[in-house]
């Protein structure tokens, strides 16, 4: 681990950090020091998860240890992003950090959570809902009682996402998706979709608490929607009418169960679990019926409605009206629980008597309950200004519906049925009810945020801290152009309404486009603004036969808007990727599926080109509403058409979105094609990023420039052959380490590099952990001379290079720019190190030494013989020490203290770092196995010595342990012969410790 102090915190990295990182953490570390808000945006492909979760956790770690004597309650991390697939990658990400050991749950659906067969069977996730509630309530459910009884030992669960904590309780048969709400009582951090905190009716029976809560939204670019979404409601008569239907077949029955005697049992079936009871249900005839009264009130009112005239809908406050009219009570235990109460007890018992499972009682209770919005604990928000808010940002429009009268139940008049949408025009709204629970922090980033102003004044909420991050790439590993006319010249690229369906300018493009692939490899994703274009364009390619002409250079897939078809394809897609050397294009939407939330690496994306500027679609009523929104809160600005400023600004930001598919990581390399003219005079609407490299070019000036930015790569497959430039670091003065250095590699060491090379991989990520590889100028050329003349820009480009080729070549030293290791092939290398924590590394001999003898090889590197090595006897006793301390520690333990012992090898006076190590050792082995803790004694620096062992003593041990200790060193010896052969490694190069102090971008 890397650890840098920022503003007074320390922050554990597990990788030597860009610029940008160090950055990006120090925005995060003032947005919780501060208690502030903050947008933070930076590229994909620049460690941002992991950033931010570090620095995140580093200064709970902190809070925590400050405020362990307060009485109030602990502060939390709420962490969300848009999928339950975005959270798993975050969650690996967490494991891969020093703060692993904190604890985490995951918040998900019945959906992604519930094991009850009957439960998972059903399509409709409000029926999931019902029927789970009702087996609780009626406690015939064996997961849920299972759960009750094991609380104790899930509260001790480890680290897990959905799909771990489902297996677990699919094997120990306790239910994963209360447990998961049991968790979070306790948990550090909690991962959680979007909905769940947008939505007040999610935070309510969810039990979200976020006062004093740092609330992250990670993926943020879709949050203004997500924030509208979650305010927004639609009810038609035809729900209400279903409504009314659903409460009569109730009452029936519950008139046909008092005719029975109090013995009676109802029941179509064996089954106890479909029996009908009396006492089912707690609501009583009187409020059933008073319940229908009100309903019945309800259709009428709506039926009476006039429609909304032209495109201008009326304040929002019309739908609370409506409500009030029909005496409808807003209480929680009032009509909205009756209304739920009903829904379960149809939904249990659908198929039995009634055909219906109540969604439409559901659908009444959401309208109920967004018009008049309570919190996590059942109580009104905005309590002081709603009425105003419902005048101001909410809108109601009333259109007709387009299904006919003979859906209607009988039960409902003969008029035209209706719809009622109550719109919310302002995102603020839903993030103003987050603030004032009393929130510490508001985070909100993601790579695609810009344009970041319409965030600032859309949320209505301050964000004191912004900041856009540049990205960790090259100059020569992106190619961006403008491109305003088609090939020849002859025609205009610009993908307006008016020209999209002129043939000339579909033919002219499909010809410009069938060119541009010949200079592309590998996979290309093209995205047009609708898939009505895609249809049209498609289908006058194939009447010209430039469609086949295309399929034949490069196999055209077309996004398919079926969930399972769009599955199958990318299967297909990325078969195609990895076996024809043709490679592949996809037609896709902006906005859509393909435009955000999979990982288009490397070849599966060496281009993005974008087919005109994806605009919502003017005429849509909900689209004119809001600008017409906008325009009025700004009508004292003439100046300002802020309607259009927002409009523009989401078609853009869509637009950043696609872009960011094409560079995934630090050594990814791509171009980005924008066919059409008005992208240069918009060039400020597009990703910070991204800006530097775009141009402007003709049809020629574009396929040579193609030609030869690929063309680099072709010949060697590496990343930037051209020479480039070291990413500086930030200066930390208060921040120490030390760094090693590769002088000498021998013939038989390199063959071993080539056979075991998954093994060298592992072991020289955990040697990088605690120090960098450098090259000084104390190095004579003697020892760094490289048999095959391939000079590398690090040892992870040498270790990389030796897999593919499968050469033998020596690793070199590197240059002063060692900052140009590839980021995300170490991270990927990480997670395979907290998976594979229990192979034990002879790299980690060497630095398991005593402080004297490290202390003879820092010394001994300034002699004309640097090279060192660990003498056998050495090697073999600290062998011996290591496969016993692994065997005495419980699992998953003997990782953080390898990590440990050489955090404290290097920072040799930091007493925080010697405290974590002899809390970790006093722990797991001065009870037990006092003779190993004694043994590391000489381990420890002089200074704390002697504190080391009256810890040890004070634990609790005595002498009468001794002979019980000596039987669990046989036991340890036994099981120690079981480790040594997978412990056993190969030799690998000889380290010398070095000081880096001349490197004025180091860390000091």
């Amino acid at each position: 681990m890397h650890s840098y102090l920022i503003d007074g915190l320390t922050v554990l990295f597990p990788f030597e950090a860009y610029q940008c990182q160090l950055d990006y953490m120090k925005a995060v570390v003032e947005c919780l020091v501060k208690g502030q808000n903050g947008i933070l945006e930076s590229p994909t492909g620049t460690g941002k998860t992991l950033s931010l979760l570090c620095a995140t956790l580093a200064w709970l770690e902190q809070y925590k240890i400050h405020n362990s004597d307060s009485n109030e309650a602990p502060v939390q991390i709420i962490y969300a992003s848009r999928t339950h697939s975005q959270l798993a990658q975050v969650v690996k990400e967490f494991k891969s950090t020093d703060y692993n050991r904190m604890k985490i749950t995951v918040l998900g659906s019945r959906d992604q959570l519930c094991i009850h067969p009957e439960v998972k069977s059903l399509e409709n996730s409000a029926d999931k809902i019902s029927v789970c509630r009702e087996k609780v309530r009626h406690k015939t459910c064996l997961f849920h009682r299972n759960f009750e009884m094991s609380k104790p030992d899930i509260t001790k669960l480890p680290p897990m996402d959905i799909e771990d904590l489902v297996k677990v309780g699919t094997q120990k048969k306790f239910c994963p998706y209360f447990a998961a709400r049991e968790l979070k009582e306790k948990a550090d951090i909690i991962f959680m979709p979007y909905n769940y905190l947008l939505d007040s009716k999610a935070r309510r029976i969810h039990k979200i608490n976020v006062r004093k809560c740092v609330v992250i939204f990670d993926e943020a670019h879709n949050i203004e929607q997500q924030c509208e979404d979650a305010a927004s409601v639609t009810i038609s008569s035809l729900d209400i009418a279903a409504c009314l239907d659903d409460i009569t077949k109730v009452m029936k029955w519950m008139i046909e169960s008092q005719s029975l005697t109090s013995s009676s049992i109802i029941s179509t079936d064996d089954n106890e679990e479909n029996n009908i009871d009396t006492n089912a249900l707690t609501i009583t005839q009187d409020q059933i019926c008073s319940l229908k009264l009100k309903i019945m009130k309800l259709e009428e009112l709506l039926d009476n409605m006039k429609i909304t005239k032209g495109n201008i809908p009326s304040p929002g406050d019309v739908a609370f009206k409506w409500l009030q009219s029909a005496e409808i009570d807003f209480n929680p235990q009032g009509d909205l629980q009756q209304l739920q109460e009903i829904n379960q007890f149809m939904t249990a018992r659908s198929g039995s008597m009634f055909r219906s499972k109540g969604h439409a009682l559901l659908k009444v209770a959401e309208f109920i309950e967004t018009v008049n919005p309570l919190d996590e604990n059942g109580q009104p928000c905005f309590t002081f200004d709603m009425d105003a808010q419902r005048k101001s940002v909410f809108k109601v429009y009333i259109e007709e519906e387009s299904n006919n009268n003979e859906q209607r139940p009988s039960i409902t008049t003969s008029k035209r049925p209706k719809k009622l949408h109550y719109w919310c025009l302002s995102p603020g709204f839903a993030m103003r009810q987050l603030c004032m629970q009393n929130t510490r922090s508001i985070l909100l980033t993601s790579g695609t945020l810009s344009p970041i102003d319409s965030f600032q004044t859309q949320l209505a909420i301050p964000f004191d801290i912004v900041i856009q991050s540049d990205h960790i790439i090259e100059q020569n590993q992106l190619f961006a152009a403008i491109l305003p006319r088609a090939a020849g010249n002859k025609h205009t690229l610009t993908s307006v309404y008016r020209t999209r369906q002129n043939p000339e300018y579909q033919e002219a493009l499909g010809q410009t486009l069938h060119n541009v692939i010949k200079n592309i490899p590998g996979g290309v994703l093209v995205f047009f603004p609708c898939y009505k274009m895609i249809e049209e364009v498609v289908q006058t390619w194939k009447n010209n036969a430039t469609f086949e002409t295309m399929n034949q250079r490069k196999r055209v897939i077309i996004e398919q808007r079926n969930k399972i078809k769009f599955e199958s394809q990318m299967k297909e897609y990325n078969t195609i990727i990895e076996n024809d050397p043709r490679g592949a294009m996809l037609f896709a939407v902006a906005r859509g599926k393909l435009s955000e939330g999979i990982d288009f690496s490397d070849k599966s994306c060496r281009a993005v080109i974008l087919i005109g500027i994806p605009f919502a679609p003017h005429q849509d009523r909900r689209v004119i509403a809001k600008r017409h929104y906008l325009d009025e809160i700004n009508r004292n600005n003439k100046d300002l058409k802020a309607g259009d400023v927002w409009y523009n600004q989401q078609a853009f930001r869509a637009i950043n979105q696609c872009v960011g598919r094409v560079i995934r990581h630090r050594r990814d390399y791509g171009a980005v094609l924008f066919f059409d003219q008005r992208f240069g005079d918009n060039t400020d609407k597009l990703s910070k990023w991204v800006r530097p490299f775009i141009h402007k070019v003709d049809f020629t000036g574009m396929m040579k420039g193609l030609k030869d930015f690929f063309a680099q790569y072709s010949s060697t497959n590496t990343i930037c052959p051209q020479t480039t430039h070291p990413i500086q670091q930030a200066f930390f003065p208060s921040v120490t380490h030390s760094t090693t250095m590769i002088t000498h590699v021998t013939s038989k060491s390199i063959s071993q590099t080539i056979s075991l090379s998954e093994d060298i991989l592992q072991t020289t990520l955990k040697q990088s952990n605690g120090y960098s590889v450098k090259m000084t100028e104390q190095i004579s050329s003697n020892n760094i001379r490289n048999e095959t003349d391939v000079v590398h820009k690090s040892l992870f480009d040498a270790i990389s290079s030796t897999r593919q080729n499968g050469i033998a070549m020596s690793l070199q030293s590197v240059e002063k720019d060692d900052k140009q290791r590839d980021f995300d092939a170490m991270l990927e290398l990480k997670r395979r190190e907290v998976v594979r924590t229990d192979s034990l590394s002879k790299r980690f001999l060497p630095m398991i030494g005593t402080f004297e003898e490290t202390s003879t090889l820092s010394i001994n590197s300034s002699t004309n013989n640097p090279t060192v090595p660990v003498s056998n006897a050495k090697a073999s006793e600290y062998r011996e020490l290591l496969s016993q301390l692994k065997a005495a520690m419980p699992h998953g333990v003997y990782a953080r203290f390898t990590h440990m012992l050489q955090d404290h090898k290097i920072h040799k006076t930091d007493r925080t770092i010697f405290l974590k190590l002899q809390t970790l050792l006093v722990e797991n082995l001065a009870k037990n196995h006092y003779s190993l803790f004694i043994d590391m004694t000489r381990h420890i620096s002089a200074q704390f010595r002697q504190e080391y062992i009256e810890a040890g003593q004070n634990s609790g041990f005595s002498t009468s342990t001794l002979e019980t200790q000596q039987e669990n060193e046989n036991i340890i010896s036994n099981k120690r012969k079981d480790l040594s052969s997978s412990d056993l490694e190969t030799s690998s190069p000889k380290i010398v410790k070095t000081n880096h102090s001349n490197n004025p971008f180091r860390c000091k």
